[in-house]
């Protein structure tokens, strides 16, 4: 039986380590980004507000769909764009455009602009997660997650062999 326990254990933490692993955020030297959809040109693939999961490859294929920060030196440089991989390649630039557009973008990232390819798409949840950061929203949390603490139970405290000998 305590063999069985043990094994289960093990497997649930190489479980939640994996999963860790796979949803671990590029900010904290992860592979993966969550960008927020912004406008229409990706419609009708990706909509406005939805939250895009995109993970960094070592490289991308045409007809991938991407997102990327806008080249240094070009207007709106560091934004970031979900759009299309169309043409190109990764050393010399590629070209994109989004799904809902006729015309390319003037931009041209290459593999280092890229954030990530489009692994999956959460409709809406991107625009649940930006009311979250709202400050009313996160004093709440700080004062749920300060009284959570203030009512945990705290072990009895034993008196070290400093305190005992004072005592006696």
């Amino acid at each position: 039986m305590r063999q069985g326990l043990r094994s289960t254990g093990w497997m649930l933490l190489i479980a939640t380590l994996g999963l860790l692993a796979m949803f671990w955020p590029q900010s904290l030297g992860g592979q993966v980004a969550y960008v927020r959809v912004d406008g229409h040109s990706m419609d009708p693939t990706f909509h406005l507000g939805d939250l895009a999961v995109v993970r960094r490859q070592s490289s991308y294929r045409i007809g991938d769909p991407v997102a990327y920060r806008i080249p240094k030196g070009e207007f709106g440089a560091g934004a970031l764009v979900i759009h299309r991989l169309v043409g190109g390649n990764g050393t010399t630039g590629y070209v994109t455009r989004g799904d809902n557009k006729t015309v390319n973008d003037e931009w041209h990232p290459k593999t280092g602009d890229i954030v990530g390819r489009v692994r999956y798409d959460i409709p809406g949840f991107g625009t649940k997660l930006a009311a979250l950061t709202k400050p009313a929203y996160l004093g709440g949390l700080v004062a749920a997650l300060t009284v959570l603490v203030m009512l945990l139970p705290t072990a009895p405290r034993q008196p070290g062999p400093r305190e005992s000998a004072a005592h006696s």
